[in-house]
């Protein structure tokens, strides 16, 4: 009764203790009938993934411990995605003269019975619909003699601080006596309670693998031992930062140090949170040894949530949140940098900003404008799109600020540059206010001002771009036009011809009212912005009975070519009409 009970005991330990030996086969042709190279199609009850997914089988234990004329139960157990065709446990080798039995033979549960002490081998085998086998081993050995200690195979895994039982157990043909178990080391305290079991439970508040030893005595004093290992798991150790500042919309780095006992093998980046309006994505992440980082560019002001996630390889994971604080900076506005148009030609001009909150208002201002220039400012003064004509050929400088709601600005410069691509454009200004100057410019036919033959505001005044006086050929590309005919003061007054006919054409001014330095800028020949020269500012006298002209340059077109010759005369004229002097 006695050695009935023992046998017992130790079937179910050795079933308790039991990891496996798992072989996985890969498939080839079949050599039974089978579905030739693989192929899906010619399976209908066959799933495609399940072709990719080899049969498995675990016989439990490598190694079991029995005495001789005793049966020994072995399990097997069969993992596959296609039916099972065939299944059974044989005997590969055992000592000499004696005649191992196997009850059934073809099942995955078996009685084993031996009768004679030493090492027996068996095997494990099972095979699928498609032809694939997969197989495991077991060594058996029949013990007479001194006793067997048995330990875990596999490392046995549990958390700091959390007890696990390490289950053991021992083999005689006499019975096992006594049982001790004790920890051989490791890296910190650890316990073993109860010491006298064939099992014990395991504690240790420090992570790390731990060994211990399981002795087995017999009622004649024999011993035998083993060893077990406890390895105990604790998650990454995560040194995370609580918060990150930075400016928006400028690159960030955020940092985290990660270590383990074992090896931290992925470090994973999230954003868990961030403002309603944002749109942020994490950049690109970067690991050196136990540091890992992630790029971040915040675009909106406000708090974004970084979290970070370690894993051992073990696969233990620990996670951190970082708060990651977007400041508030100035808007980054953008604007053309050059708006290419001719004087007198409204443009048009578009403003836009990027920013971590919202733009409020928007500002233009005329900066910078060529001398002698009475350009109205932009408008609108306070949209994003505004409106600018210039009054004279030259560059005109426009700042754009936007202000956003915190308060901060940024801003914009824009040269507005208006071109004088017209064969001839004189342009006249002068420096006083309530005061009337007349520029004029005379023909090559023409022998009197004040005719036909002369541009002034009399009778040259632009209507819709088109001249009201016939020059030259038919058409208006050689008639003269005059803009605007100021009476008030400044100016500007100017006479333009897109394509002259060639001649020498004369310039002059008139004080017509009042008194003020004029200055008079000549374009000719395609000049653009800058003039071919210009000239002043004059003093010219228009109060009492007298009245400066002032006979400023002649303008000598020859094809595409033109010279300009300084004649720069001033003479007085009476109020009563009389002809200018030629």
């Amino acid at each position: 009764m006695r050695e009935t009970n023992r046998f017992v005991v130790w079937v179910a330990l050795a079933w308790l203790a039991g990891c496996g030996a798992k072989t996985a086969v890969s498939t080839g042709a079949p050599t039974d009938g089978g579905t030739p190279d693989g192929r899906v199609d010619a399976m209908p009850d066959a799933e495609p993934d399940a072709m990719r997914r080899p049969i498995e089988v675990d016989c439990g234990r490598s190694m079991q411990y029995t005495t001789p004329r005793r049966e020994l139960m072995l399990v097997a157990e069969v993992r596959s995605e296609l039916p099972v065709t065939s299944e059974g446990w044989q005997v590969l080798g055992q000592p000499v003269g004696s005649n191992a039995r196997l009850m059934p033979e073809d099942a995955r549960v078996t009685t084993f019975w031996q009768d004679r002490p030493g090492i027996y081998r068996l095997r494990f085998t099972a095979t699928d619909s498609a032809g694939r086998s997969a197989r495991c081993d077991v060594r058996v050995e029949s013990v007479v003699g001194p006793p067997r200690a048995i330990c875990p195979e596999d490392e046995v895994t549990t958390g700091v601080d959390e007890p696990v039982l390490v289950e053991g157990g021992g083999v005689d043909d006499d019975g096992v006596a006594a049982y001790a178990w004790e920890v051989l080391g490791g890296p910190g305290r650890a316990t073993v309670s109860p010491t006298d079991a064939p099992s014990t439970t395991f504690r240790a508040g420090m992570p790390g693998s731990y060994t211990l030893r399981l002795t087995v005595t017999d009622i004649d004093g024999a011993t035998d031992s083993c060893e077990a290992t406890v390895r105990v798991l604790a998650p990454p150790v995560l040194d995370c930062p609580d918060e990150v500042r930075g400016p928006t919309r400028r690159p960030l780095v955020v940092r985290v140090t990660a270590r383990d006992e074992t090896r931290v093998v992925d470090g994973s980046w999230e954003l868990t949170d961030r403002p309603s309006d944002s749109r942020a994505r994490l950049g690109r992440a970067d690991r050196r040894g136990d540091r890992f980082s992630v790029r971040f560019v915040p675009d909106r002001k406000g708090r974004y949530i970084v979290r970070f996630t370690a894993v051992d390889t073990d696969g233990m994971t620990a996670s951190c949140d970082i708060r990651v604080i977007g400041e508030p900076t100035p808007p980054t506005v953008e604007c053309p940098d050059v708006v290419d148009t001719r004087p007198l030609t409204e443009v048009g001009i578009e403003a836009s900003a990027e920013d971590d909150g919202t733009i409020v208002s928007w500002r233009w201002r005329l900066l910078d404008v060529p001398p002698g220039s009475s350009a109205r400012p932009p408008a609108p003064a306070n949209a994003a799109a505004t409106r600018f004509t210039p009054d004279l050929a030259g560059e005109y400088r426009l700042e754009v600020v936007a202000t956003d709601d915190d308060g901060m600005t940024g801003r914009c410069e824009t040269i507005v540059r208006a071109v004088a691509d017209e064969g001839i454009r004189i342009e006249m200004f002068w420096d006083t206010d309530a005061t009337d100057m007349d520029v004029h410019l005379l023909n090559p036919e023409g022998t009197q001002w004040r005719t036909p033959n002369d541009c002034y505001y009399a009778n040259c005044v632009s209507r819709d771009m088109m001249s009201v006086l016939e020059w030259g050929r038919p058409g208006p590309d050689d008639n003269p036009r005059l803009d605007i005919d100021d009476t008030d003061g400044f100016g500007p007054e100017n006479i333009n011809i897109d394509e002259p006919y060639d001649g020498v054409y004369r310039v002059g001014v008139y004080a017509y009212n009042g008194s003020g330095r004029v200055t008079v800028r000549i374009y000719c020949g395609g000049d653009r912005t800058e003039p071919r020269i210009a000239f002043g500012p004059r003093r010219l006298r228009g109060v009492g009975r007298l009245q400066d002209f002032w006979r400023v340059a002649d303008i000598d077109i020859r094809g595409v070519g033109c010279d300009v010759r300084a004649v720069d005369t001033v003479t007085p004229v009476p109020q009563n009409g009389r002809p200018f002097p030629r």
